[in-house]
Order: structure tokens, then C-alpha cells, then sequence
């Protein structure tokens, strides 16, 4: 490899591009001084002091105690440490952001309309949208699709979690549901009182798309399932009123003309 390529694979653990070119330097001349550092990567002196002190915060340089401030690199392992710390440090704000976005959307839908929206792919993705559910205050307003049904065994699994701890944080869930005999056996066994779900029946063919639609809080989920797998999330106060409505309006609608015991 390179110069440029080595300078890269320390850039990836968490070095700056100004902090890669010293420590490379560092590896290939042994030992130097700030003002040699300088001289080899075109940094100034006085980033080149800065630079080095930090890789020595980091564990990758060491000081020497010659005539002159020279430094020496240590073992580039620790490169793997901080790519591990960074890591775990994008994580846990991850974590922050997603606990407190909220606060923020409160104070942008103040002042505008305009929506958000972002897409996530997989059954991993998927389940971090049910999760985020968990949070809802308001209730769940659901529009289901028979897809699901054909998911496998450790997404049931989990979809069965998700509804218990749906019920367990007490939301109610609002839903307009295909009408198969599994779904009436859960209305009618009390699964679905339990479960705090309040479901609508529709004819089982009324409704064929693969994606469920979910509305909570100010977001409105599609949950594509199938061969794609991906859900794709909108927030904006005035699209999930305008879906909850839809959605109750549905309810309504079938509950008036499609046979079926009162709702549960």
C-alpha cells in the first residue's frame, strides 16, 4: 500500500486527514520532531505540536526525552481501539438522537408544515420502526395487510413481543384488519380485548397491497413486506391527522356494511 492508502486506513479508525499524515510519517522516519513533521506532511509547525500531543493522548505516539521534543509511533493496534471507541460513541448518540428528536420536531412544526421522511431497508429496519411505536402516546391506527402473515418464524416471534409490550406500555391500537379465521378467533377469545386492540373487520380480498400502514404520533409508517422488505416513515403533523382520519373513516365504513360482530 501507499502512502495515501495507509493514511486512509488510519482516517477510517477516527484520525483526522492531519493526523493520519503525521502518524504515517511517524511510522515510516522512526522518530521526529514537530519541525520535521512539518517539513514531511506539509502541516505547520505549530498543528504539527497539536498533532502530536494528541496521538500520544491517543496511545499511538510516545515523547522521547532526547536534546530535542522528538516522537515516536507506538503500535498501530490502538488504531483498532479507537475505530471500536468511535464506534460504540456513534451508537450511544444515535441512541440520544432518536430518545430526543422529538423536542426539536416540536419546535420545527411549530414554525412549518413541511414533512420529513426517511426509509430504512430490511426486517432489521422494520423492527426498529415497531419499536419506535412503543413510544406512542396517542394510540396506533393500523391498516393491515395479509403479507405479514406469511413472515417467518423469528419475525413472529418478535411481532408477538412487540404486541404484548404495545399492551403492556397501554396503547391502543385502532385497526382495520382482512378477515380471516385466525383474526376472528382473537376477537373473539378475548386475545384481542387483552391485547388492547380494537379491531375492524374488512372483506379479506378488500385490501391486497403488501404494505401495512401504520400511523402514531405525529408519523405515519408504510411497512412494506414481501420480497421488499423496507419501511419508509413520515413525519408531519398534518399527514398522520389526515391518515388517522382516513383510517377511522375506513373503520366506519366497513363496520356499517360489512357483517360482523360489534367491536371488541
Amino acid at each position: 500500500m501507499d502512502t495515501e492508502d495507509l493514511q486512509v486506513i488510519a482516517q477510517k479508525a477516527g484520525l483526522t486527514a492531519s493526523q493520519a499524515k503525521v502518524y504515517i510519517a511517524l511510522i515510516k522516519e522512526d522518530e521526529l520532531t514537530p519541525a520535521q513533521m512539518a517539513d514531511l506532511t506539509g502541516e505547520s509547525r505549530e498543528n504539527c505540536y497539536s498533532i502530536a500531543k494528541r496521538l500520544v493522548e491517543l496511545n499511538l505516539a510516545e515523547r522521547t526525552t532526547e536534546r530535542k521534543t522528538t516522537y515516536r509511533a507506538l503500535n498501530p493496534s490502538a488504531l483498532q481501539s479507537l475505530a471500536e471507541n468511535r464506534r460504540r460513541a456513534i451508537q450511544r448518540n444515535e441512541v440520544f438522537v432518536k430518545q430526543n428528536i422529538e423536542t426539536i420536531m416540536q419546535l420545527f412544526y411549530a414554525n412549518s408544515e413541511m414533512p420529513g421522511a426517511h426509509t430504512i431497508e430490511g426486517m432489521s429496519g422494520i423492527r426498529e420502526v415497531y419499536n419506535d411505536m412503543l413510544h406512542s402516546k396517542d394510540g396506533i391506527y393500523l391498516l393491515r395487510t395479509s403479507f405479514d402473515a406469511t413472515l417467518g418464524s423469528a419475525e413472529e416471534g418478535f411481532l408477538r413481543n412487540f404486541r404484548e409490550q404495545r399492551a403492556k406500555n397501554g396503547i391502543t391500537t385502532y385497526a382495520l384488519t382482512p378477515d380471516y379465521p385466525e383474526a376472528r378467533k382473537y376477537a373473539q377469545d378475548g386475545t384481542d380485548q387483552k391485547m388492547l386492540f380494537k379491531r375492524i373487520f374488512m372483506p379479506a380480498d378488500a385490501y391486497t397491497g403488501k404494505v401495512e400502514i401504520d400511523v402514531y404520533g405525529n408519523k405515519v409508517a408504510m411497512i412494506a413486506f414481501g420480497e421488499t422488505e423496507m419501511a419508509t416513515v413520515i413525519t408531519s403533523p398534518a399527514i398522520t391527522e389526515a391518515m388517522r382520519q382516513i383510517i377511522m373513516m375506513l373503520r366506519d365504513y366497513y363496520r356499517l356494511i360489512y357483517p360482523q360482530e360489534e367491536e371488541l
